[in-house]
């Protein structure tokens, strides 16, 4: 699932994920946005913030080419 669906079905901002995941809310929408590659360590964050597994993101999937 694209990062931004799966934030909003558990209804939350991009703010509120940024502050879960300890980044920045700007790093967030360059996520959504695929103007700028996530790092490994970000994408970790953002998938523990939101109880996911790293393959349950598509732009993630993407990134690790599983």
């Amino acid at each position: 699932m694209k990062l931004r669906q799966l934030r909003i079905s558990q209804r939350i901002t991009q703010s509120a994920l940024a502050e879960l995941a300890g980044i920045t809310q700007v790093t967030v929408s360059h996520v959504e946005c695929n103007t700028h590659p996530p790092t490994l360590e970000t994408m970790l964050k953002v998938s523990k913030a939101l109880g996911v597994g790293l393959t349950d993101i598509d732009e993630f999937k993407q990134r690790i080419a599983i």
